[in-house]
């Protein structure tokens, strides 16, 4: 596959292609995450606009994207891969486009949930493509590396925009600006992409989609998020729970199986042993556990037990989403000039250390621990996420490029997924057997703890297998 040309010679800046090039991938991925998190303030609006029964009907709107997301990426990636990379982003920024339009429209609650979950088909193909597009145009080297700590910073602002932008669009604008926000913003992009990306793929593979791998993939994904996310809301014991269970695993049993003598795969086995990819996405789904599950918890710890209004909160979590946006764009440098193994254990400890700060939440008045310790967090935490997005799709074959950033994506929601729900049972278990009114605290507190649990973990597993990670940039 012929690589994407290099800016020419003697441009720079707001002159260069791979400049707009990195604007595009960079500013749908902040986009995308933003849209992830935007929804979360306007579910009260929305339940009493659109007459939902009950908050159980509102969080179908909320966990629509998700799912979809989760269960579509692994697709996504592929049909990049195969189909031109340029070709599926732009016809998904499209379909984004249209999503939100029947979202923001939306004249019933089916029609809200269904423009929600196409959002997220959408950007199950958007992401992986993008990402795909970023490795096409720059190659492997210090120059990616620090292109894909700006990305890892856009991906951070936009989950953390989203929290402060949905309560302010919400509060002036109505509910449904939240959606149709996404038309112009969508429109420029599509037309920058057209313009300023350079169309790549596997030039080698046959067109052949691998379609049970798609059904089994897509199938285990989506029964396996559901559970995951939904087991404290309807109870692990339930009937939509287990039944989840009793999908997901002989789905994910069966493709395991089924890839593994394919020579057409959706997803090769042998990707995870190439380079740092398996080590990397293991690690990522630990990191992502850790930080999910400890924002859920200080979420509700500023809400019911400080009494902070969701902007406010919101407000909050900007603060390190700031201190995220401007270590991210720096984060590259560092595995440039140190290597991955080094950086990643760094970024690792950081960040269990910033959770440290907090698991002894006060009884009141813990605002400035909350700014501190998710403040030292997110230095940590998006040094740690560039490094295994860097690793985990440095070596990836040619016609590969967007299947390995699906894989990173998947590991992400995977870790997010596992965070909440485990963190939420734990937090549910010890406040039921503490009892008295700082039951709550209590299982806050074991809850945080947990987040500790998973960081300790990726640091383990990054120890272990650090000959996995190279120990100096060349």
């Amino acid at each position: 596959m012929k690589q994407a040309s290099s800016p020419a010679t003697g441009e720079s800046g707001f002159r260069s292609r791979q400049f707009w090039q990195l604007t595009v991938v960079c500013g749908t991925q902040f986009l995308v995450a933003l849209d992830y998190s935007v929804i979360n303030v306007a579910a009260p609006s929305i339940r009493a606009s659109m007459d939902f029964s009950s908050g159980g009907g509102v969080a179908w709107v909320l966990s629509a994207y998700p799912l979809a997301f989760c269960g579509f990426l692994l697709l996504g990636g592929r049909v990049a891969d195969l189909y031109g990379r340029k070709r599926v982003f732009v016809w998904s920024l499209a379909g984004f486009l249209l999503a939100s339009l029947l979202a923001g429209l939306a004249w019933s609650p089916a029609s809200l949930v269904a423009g929600r979950a196409l959002q997220g088909v959408a950007a199950a193909f958007i992401a992986p493509a993008g990402l795909g597009l970023l490795q096409a145009a720059v190659p492997e080297g210090p120059r990616r590396e620090r292109a894909l700590g700006v990305y890892g910073s856009a991906l951070s602002a936009g989950f953390v925009s989203g929290m402060v932008l949905g309560g302010l669009l919400t509060e002036f604008a109505g509910w449904r600006s939240v959606f149709l926000m996404n038309v112009p913003v969508v429109l420029v992009f599509g037309v920058l992409a057209r313009t300023c990306l350079d169309e790549s793929r596997d030039r080698h593979a046959s067109r052949h989609l691998d379609v049970a791998g798609v059904v089994l993939a897509t199938t285990g994904m989506v029964a396996l998020v559901f559970a995951l996310t939904e087991g404290e809301e309807y109870g692990w014991t339930s009937v939509p729970i287990l039944l989840s269970a009793v999908i997901a695993v002989p789905a994910v049993a069966l493709f395991v199986r089924v890839e593994s003598g394919r020579r057409d795969a959706l997803v090769p086995i042998s990707i995870f042993r190439r380079a740092a990819i398996g080590p990397a996405n293991l690690v990522s789904v630990l990191l992502i556990c850790s930080y999910g599950g400890m924002l859920f918890i200080l979420t509700l710890y500023l809400q019911t037990r400080l009494g902070m209004g969701a902007l406010p909160t919101g407000l909050t979590f900007a603060v390190s989403g700031v201190v995220a946006i401007v270590t991210g764009v720096r984060a590259g440098g560092l595995v440039e000039r140190f290597g991955l193994y080094r950086v990643l254990l760094f970024g690792i400890v950081v960040e269990t250390a910033g959770i440290l700060v907090m698991v002894g939440l006060p009884e009141g008045h813990g605002l400035a621990l909350v700014l501190i310790g998710t403040s030292v967090n997110a230095f940590g935490h998006i040094i740690a996420l560039v490094t295994t997005s860097i690793a985990g799709t440095n070596g990836a074959e040619e016609g590969r490029q967007a299947t390995a950033g699906a894989l990173i994506n998947v590991s992400q929601q995977l870790g997010l997924a596992v965070g909440v729900g485990v963190v939420t049972s734990v937090a549910a278990h010890f406040a039921a057997a503490s009892g008295g009114p700082d039951a709550a605290l209590v299982g806050w507190r074991w809850a945080l703890w947990c987040s500790v649990a998973f960081a300790a973990g990726a640091a383990v597993t990054t120890v272990l297998l650090r000959r996995r990670f190279p120990g100096k940039a060349t």
